[in-house]
């Protein structure tokens, strides 16, 4: 087995299989990005992102997580929040040109993209997965669930509905719920 994850007591540590649910606009993604770069609350080395929409300006942030503290990067996206001439793009050249951190960020709209075999079971790896309770086969997220922590994986599911029963089997096996109002 890996590296022990070190997370924030709040957070279960073995294995922390988290399910953040709340009506559209709620702010799950705003939260989860929030726990993603404030230093000392998840402890992790590989980012796993799942989502239909990767052009956010949330996710497309957390890919500086390869290059900036985790402070800087929290930074960063609310200068940019608040300066909406300039687009986050424009940051590139700067962000590339600093020196790596240990942090690698995956960040893929294709669910089968995520596969167990092919994680680096080593490093400390986290795994958001963005809205996916529409999708009908739950496969991919059910396996990170239940077998994800013999390859060293915790997970972030975010969904719409705590009871559609596409989500019950990642519900039943969560550890950790954080709830918004939702309309179900």
């Amino acid at each position: 087995m890996g590296k022990k994850f070190n997370h924030s007591e709040i957070f279960p540590s073995n294995p922390m299989l988290v399910c953040i649910c709340g009506s559209s606009g709620s702010g799950k993604t705003h939260l989860t990005f929030n726990m993603l770069t404030t230093p000392n609350l998840l402890d992790f080395n590989s980012l796993y992102i799942y989502t239909t929409t990767p052009e956010q300006s949330y996710y497309q942030s957390l890919k500086a997580l390869e290059y900036l503290p985790k402070k800087d990067v929290q930074d960063l996206f609310h200068y940019y929040e608040g300066n909406e001439k300039v687009e986050i793009k424009d940051t590139d050249n700067y962000i590339e040109a600093k020196n790596p951190t240990d942090i690698k960020v995956f960040l893929t709209k294709n669910v089968n993209d995520l596969d167990l075999t092919n994680i680096d079971s080593n490093r400390k790896n986290l795994i958001l997965f963005d809205d996916c309770v529409a999708q009908r086969n739950q496969a991919v997220q059910q396996e990170f669930f239940t077998k994800g922590r013999h390859h060293n994986c915790h997970c972030i599911y975010q969904s719409k509905s705590f009871y559609g029963t596409d989500s019950m089997f990642i519900r039943k096996n969560a550890n950790c719920f954080l709830l918004f109002e939702l309309n179900d």
